[in-house]
């Protein structure tokens, strides 16, 4: 094994992402927002107009085009840093968004929205599933009747097919990755990675209609290739039908001995 995979690598890292994502096309990135954002629009059947949330929003890079094209914009996100900088990069542009620093299943509307956007992967990045549920149920609650909501999550059938899995482990009790280090002699956790939760689309499918919301399609990319189990990507659109289920209670999330895949990264 050579010595770049005897050293620990952080999820944020170049040398993570390339193997596991393989190298990235050259595209700029204002390029590829646009893009992303023609099919966010498609796919969500956006209006003149419409009233959208960008929950966990980050550095805004869709709130702010979604803004450009004249939807009505609230950019959402936990962390005050993040909003700070995109609220400047909005006031330079004079784009009309209202920004809120909130936790994600704190959502303080009703029946405001046409669409809400998760597009990277917050839903899986709270503490346990019932918090995805309550997030679910929060994001239901701000949305208009038949309003719809896209959640872009990693594959995680791809994902343990590509690690194979990596020297991070996959708790197979859970459905987390701990991402924060891979590394294949062991040893803590290096600092400035992460760890999320991942879903089947089985899963996601029985976590949606629990919390009000009908499956309208999945996706493997915003090209809108099909859902496979290869794609990279699980891009689901749903649509707000009914009043949440109330949930069963699980507690897979609190087990203390997790199930774990550890193995080399597949080339």
């Amino acid at each position: 094994m050579s010595d770049e995979y005897n050293s620990r690598v952080s999820t944020h890292s170049p040398a993570w992402k390339s193997k596991l994502f393989g190298a990235e096309p050259v595209l700029r990135p204002e390029a590829r927002i646009r893009a992303q954002v023609d099919a966010l629009e498609r796919l969500l059947e956006l209006k003149h107009r419409s009233r959208v949330l960008d929950l966990g929003c980050g550095a805004g890079a869709q709130t702010l085009e979604l803004a450009r094209r004249h939807y009505r914009v609230v950019g959402m996100e936990s962390s005050k840093e993040a909003l700070a900088a995109v609220r400047d990069r909005a006031k330079e542009e004079a784009l009309t968004v209202h920004f809120l620093a909130n936790p994600l299943d704190r959502i303080p509307y009703e029946g405001e929205f046409n669409a809400v956007l998760n597009v990277r992967n917050p839903l899986g990045s709270l503490p346990s599933e019932r918090d995805d549920a309550r997030c679910l149920s929060a994001i239901h609650r701000s949305l208009k009747p038949g309003g719809r909501l896209l959640l872009d999550l990693l594959n995680r059938e791809w994902l343990i097919r590509r690690l194979g899995a990596h020297d991070g482990a996959f708790d197979l009790v859970s459905g987390r990755l701990d991402g924060r280090s891979f590394s294949s002699r062991g040893g803590k956790p290096a600092a400035g990675g992460e760890a999320v939760r991942l879903y089947s689309l089985t899963e996601l499918r029985r976590l949606l209609t629990e919390t009000g919301f009908r499956l309208r399609g999945a996706w493997g990319d915003y090209q809108g290739h099909p859902y496979h189990l290869d794609s990279m990507r699980l891009i689901v659109v749903a649509e707000r039908v009914e009043p949440p289920k109330k949930a069963p209670e699980r507690d897979g999330d609190d087990f203390e001995r997790a199930v774990r895949i550890k193995g080399r990264p597949r080339s």
